[in-house]
């Protein structure tokens, strides 16, 4: 009995051993298919920080050409740059004091609302 013991135990031993390279195995294969993957990603975060950043500096001279440009017509006609920004300050007031009456007569007290 005692040599059956062993053999069972040895059989075990060795299963348990085969099992636990399985899994050694698939770890491994695992480690690598991740190693991998966090290559494509730099690669591809590295091709899309190139892409925005060439689009954000191609942005970046089309707002500074743009700027030039307002401020050269600024310079060129001042007071017709001047009777714009003064229509431009009407019209925001003017909106700002429309809301601001609407909100107020919306503003009543609670028990006004029944009577």
């Amino acid at each position: 009995m005692k040599s059956v013991r062993t053999t069972d135990a040895s059989t075990e031993l060795s299963t348990s051993q085969d099992v636990n390279d399985a899994f050694k195995s698939e770890v491994a294969t695992l480690r690598a298919e991740i190693a991998s993957i966090r290559e494509k990603l730099a690669e591809k975060g590295g091709e899309a920080y190139e892409n925005v950043s060439r689009r954000a500096s191609d942005a970046a001279s089309y707002v500074q050409d743009e700027a030039v440009s307002a401020a050269g017509a600024i310079r060129e006609h001042p007071a017709a740059a001047t009777t714009l920004f003064t229509l431009i300050g009407a019209i925001g007031f003017g909106l700002g004091y429309l809301v601001a009456t609407s909100a107020a007569e919306q503003k009543q007290a609670w028990y006004r609302r029944y009577y």
